[in-house]
């Protein structure tokens, strides 16, 4: 009986009549162009932060920034103009073919509106961690100075990006609430943009976008860095752990600054004539998909290493120069990066350390206490960072480094004793045990009998490998029990692959 009261329940909402092609013309005329519309409210606002930056002599603006942000915008808006047919009729396609169209209801935008904002996290995300789509979107990025027109330097190219937005369309919502949403969304991105408005309420901070979350988003200090994807909601940077509150001043721009501020061609194509320049420099196949798809983070990391620019190189070497040029780099490189010369943390709990080259930071592994005073059982070792290239400064993990490259899996295995793995190396066990001498939690290997106490991790990684590491060697350096004698076992890698 229940089933068969909640059929016309399902019928008033799914199965709706398929949308007439011929009637794009009319169903167009019907879609309301919000971004029109909100047009002077934008003019207003924009303008009215302009005069409260000269009055309180807020440097808020750059004149050449201005100039960029305003023919980047309307650009855009012609764009967004020329393709809104086309997108309109996508829609109406996809939604045809769909066995589950929901009829047109103004309630649907409420779903339509948080999937879509969902899925716009993802697109964002994306868009920073894949150059192809970084490409679409780092003219968004590129002004130094943050204001509402900001909110203007929309890459001429972003609906590239409309492949993030399909899940939405195949949900089944009518295309007008879906192209409304868009709109939606895009609108409450403007008013973000800004430093004239400071915190809000603190539940608004956790679960709002709002301006002080998204000048965090914009912000280049290494914390800042790739946070606060959300467009509306925050909750995805929550449950995804991209989520960081505003503490000091972001620093705004690109890593590395334009010199043409104003010039919008140079604004929405600079990185496209960059992928071009580096892809023609590829000397194979891997380094050319690297180039095109790999983080943007990694590829100026691998521009800035001595092997990196020596690739970059216009003027003509011969071949001999050329090879004795690269084997003194990786020489050099080498011995800045020996095992000796790298720092040794002292920290309080510490179980051992890792150190790699060719980085200069350190992984330390320490046990972790509850708030009291004993060993977490869930999670009994911490894993974080010391960043000695900045200051030495103490970083979380980010989630991705914890699941697939330096995290730890712990079990428990009876006797206040765990079993522990590293994620990247599962296939030597270890064991985190009460030491005899002091009761302790320490970190053993066992080897023909004998309890190995775990000190020091060093990776050896290839240098010219840069989109796929490849490990030569792991050196464990540990300590016999028993003796005292310091014993180093050494894992080769390359050998056993």
């Amino acid at each position: 009986m229940t089933a068969q009261l909640n059929w016309p329940v399902l019928g008033s909402v799914f199965g709706a009549e398929k949308l007439a092609i011929d009637e794009l013309y009319h169903m167009q005329n019907n879609v309301p162009n919000l971004m029109v519309y909100a047009l002077p409210l934008v003019v207003v606002f924009t303008l009215l932060e302009f005069v409260l930056s000269k009055i309180f002599k807020h440097e808020d603006f750059h004149a050449q920034e201005l100039k960029g942000s305003l023919f980047v915008g309307l650009g855009n808006l012609i764009v967004n103009l020329l393709l809104k047919s086309a997108l309109l009729m996508g829609a109406v396609w996809l939604y045809n073919l769909l066995p589950w169209r929901i009829h047109f209801s103004w309630l649907s935008l409420i779903p339509c509106f948080i999937i879509y904002d969902f899925c716009s996290y993802w697109s964002h995300r994306i868009s920073h961690f894949n150059r192809f789509f970084w490409a679409s979107h780092v003219v968004h990025h590129s002004a130094e100075h943050y204001n509402l027109t900001v909110a203007f330097r929309q890459s001429w190219v972003q609906h590239v990006k409309i492949v993030f937005f399909i899940p939405v369309a195949l949900c089944g919502f009518h295309p007008i609430i879906f192209l409304l949403v868009s709109q939606l969304s895009t609108l409450y991105q403007f008013w973000v943009h800004t430093e004239t408005i400071g915190k809000l309420h603190p539940f608004i901070e956790k679960y709002l976008g709002t301006p002080s979350n998204h000048r965090v988003h914009h912000g280049s200090q290494e914390k800042y860095i790739d946070k606060n994807f959300g467009a509306t909601f925050m909750i995805w940077d929550h449950w995804f752990g991209t989520f960081q509150y505003e503490e000091e001043k972001p620093r705004y721009g690109l890593t590395t600054p334009l010199a043409e501020k104003g010039n919008p061609f140079v604004l929405n194509f600079h990185e496209y004539r960059d992928i071009v320049k580096d892809i023609r420099q590829s000397n194979s196949l891997r380094e050319v998909l690297f180039f095109l798809f790999a983080s943007p983070t990694k590829i100026y990391r691998y521009k800035s290493s001595e092997v990196g620019k020596l690739s970059s190189k216009t003027h003509k070497l011969n071949y001999l120069y050329a090879t004795i040029v690269v084997l003194t780099l990786l020489i050099i490189g080498q011995c800045a990066f020996a095992q000796d010369k790298l720092p040794e943390p002292k920290l309080k709990n510490l179980l051992f350390f890792l150190q790699r080259t060719p980085d200069a930071n350190t992984v330390v592994y320490q046990l972790n206490y509850n708030q009291y005073g004993t060993l977490d059982t869930k999670f009994p070792i911490k894993a974080s960072w010391i960043r000695y290239e900045e200051n030495g400064i103490y970083k979380d993990l980010t989630n991705i480094e914890k699941k697939l490259a330096y995290g730890v899996q712990c079990k428990y295995i009876g006797n206040d004793a765990y079993e522990v793995r590293l994620v990247s190396y599962k296939k030597l066990p270890m064991y985190l045990l009460k030491s005899k001498e002091d009761l302790q939690h320490k970190l053993y290997i066992k080897e023909e009998g004998k309890d190995l106490l775990l000190k020091r991790v060093f990776v050896k990684v290839e240098k010219n490998t840069f989109m796929f590491p490849r490990v030569q060697y792991i050196d464990l350096f540990t300590v016999d029990s028993d003796n005292g004698h310091e014993i180093l076992k050494r894992i080769n890698i390359a050998q056993a692959n």
